[in-house]
């Protein structure tokens, strides 16, 4: 007993257990430690390596994969059926309009108060011009096409199948007309939508239905049933090729023979109006009974329609459809 008490009062029995307390600690401590940190450093790789790369793959391949095509599909493409006037064109094509619509009512009024028959005037002169600009756009889109279906015969006979004679034929066509041509553009955006699985059929039918041609129309018909039934492409591009070719010979052949027709009945529609000019300015007297008066008025709004009526029955007959 007094062993135990003096190794008590010397203080050795305490500060071995601390000791072993602090040693416990420690040891707890140098376990502890590692292995909690490895966890961490495991699971933060886990997660970088599961969970987050993981995501990034599958958010690159699935949505922007996925949401680049369905742009690339989406895309608002040109119907060649209606025709839209850029600013410009339509303050050009307005102002012309307007400045026509103003001489019709010096002419045949020479009033302000039928002011507002300028208005009408100037809404049938940019639906004219409209329609004119859509004719134009067709008709060089149908001539285009025409010498694409060239390229694409000579390429399908030099061995390569539809679809990479298509593509040959589109960079021949770019080449030739420049990018900026309406079909190089088309051909373009048909090759494109090729990449993604799309049959070329397909893509020809759209565009001979956006583009209100009839040949196309009829190739891209043709093109689908050949398709199906697995028939010679190459003689069936071939009569397609003559037939288109021979429509196109024709309507330039009339368009030389009727050149003359149509440039007098240009003439012969403003000599009325000349002719009122004529008469405002060398007889001064001569045509002021017209102007002023009810009886007037409805006599020149009489003639201007049946002008107008004469004007446009001309224009038509001198357009022959093949």
């Amino acid at each position: 007993m007094e062993i135990v008490k003096n190794w008590k009062s010397s203080g050795r029995g305490g500060t071995s257990r601390e000791r072993d307390r602090k040693g416990g600690e420690s040891g707890r401590k140098f376990f502890e430690e590692p292995c909690g940190e490895g966890e961490k450093k495991e699971g933060r790789r886990r997660k970088t390596a599961g969970e987050e790369g993981t995501g990034r793959k599958r958010v690159t391949a699935g949505e922007e994969g996925t949401g680049r095509k369905r742009k690339t599909e989406g895309r608002s493409r040109t119907d060649y059926r209606v025709y839209t006037f850029s600013p410009v064109e339509l303050l050009k094509y307005g102002c012309v309009g307007m400045l026509l619509g103003a001489c019709v009512v010096w002419l045949c009024y020479h009033s302000v108060f039928a002011a507002p028959v300028a208005v009408p005037v100037m809404i049938v002169y940019v639906l004219a011009k409209k329609k004119q600009k859509r004719e134009e756009r067709q008709r060089l889109l149908n001539y285009h096409f025409r010498d694409f279906l060239s390229s694409l015969h000579t390429n399908l006979l030099a061995g390569y199948s539809l679809e990479n004679g298509v593509r040959m034929s589109a960079s021949d066509l770019a080449k030739l007309y420049g990018r900026r041509d309406p079909l190089a553009a088309e051909l373009k955006d048909i090759t494109g939508q090729m990449r993604f699985g799309k049959p070329v059929e397909q893509l020809f039918l759209e565009l001979g239905t956006r583009s209100g041609v009839e040949d196309i129309m009829n190739f891209s018909e043709v093109l689908v049933i050949a398709k199906r039934t697995g028939g010679d492409m190459s003689h069936i591009l071939e009569s397609t090729w003559r037939n288109i070719c021979e429509k196109i010979d024709t309507l330039q052949e009339i368009d030389t023979v009727t050149a003359s027709r149509r440039y007098e009945q240009s003439i012969m529609s403003f000599m009325p109006a000349g002719i009122i000019l004529y008469m405002r300015v060398t007889f001064e007297g001569f045509s002021d009974k017209i102007y002023g008066n009810p009886a007037g008025a409805i006599l020149m709004t009489f003639c201007l329609i049946l002008y107008a009526g004469a004007f446009a029955a001309g224009r038509k007959m001198c357009r022959i459809e093949v």
